[in-house]
């Protein structure tokens, strides 16, 4: 049984969405290329600043070290804590913003109108991988978003299951399964 900071008791997790995997290796590969950027730059200005040579090509060489060692971590901490978890009784999001602090974001069924699936390209929308957009009644911009979410348009139609449930026939919503990030037609057994 899945459980969460701030878990109500008797609260039932239905599904807890982390950013697919993609999202990790394409913020290294960018990493990357910045360290890169950096050692090459540098390392050409030491070329034509003949004084400077030895002074900027190891400043060009630590800065690189320095930046993908605390990218590497940085990017591995904020993949290993993301966390959002579709409950019963709402949607709750974690992201990491610092080394220190996480922020919490929930929206409440009650409180929510609908669930908005969207990718931000082409090529994302053939992985399934995409973001959720799950809008209150009132509120203007106190949405919940999620990115980088794989099966996203069936996760946005559960969620909109979860909703109808909850506002229609609320004693139901103790009946509703967890969630099955599998392709249609393989979500039983």
């Amino acid at each position: 049984m899945m459980t969460f900071d701030g878990q109500q008791e008797g609260e039932r997790v239905l599904y807890a969405i982390t950013p697919h995997p993609i999202h990790k290796y394409l913020a290294i590969a960018r990493l990357i290329f910045l360290s890169l950027f950096f050692f090459v730059v540098l390392w050409v200005i030491g070329g034509i600043v003949p004084a400077m040579t030895l002074g900027l090509r190891l400043a060009g060489f630590l800065l690189s070290v320095l930046l993908l060692i605390v990218g590497f971590w940085w990017n591995l901490t904020v993949f290993r804590k993301s966390r959002s978890y579709i409950t019963d009784r709402r949607i709750i999001r974690f992201d990491v913003v610092s080394p220190f602090f996480t922020t919490k974001r929930a929206l409440f069924w009650n409180e929510a109108l609908k669930a908005k699936a969207y990718a931000s390209n082409i090529f994302f929308r053939s992985l399934k991988i995409g973001t959720i957009d799950v809008e209150p009644q009132l509120a203007e911009h106190e949405d919940v978003r999620v990115t980088d979410v794989y099966y996203f348009e069936d996760l946005a139609n559960y969620i909109d299951k979860i909703l109808f449930t909850f506002k229609n026939a609320p004693a139901e919503i103790a009946t509703i399964k967890p969630f099955v990030p599998k392709a249609k037609g393989q979500r039983d057994g």
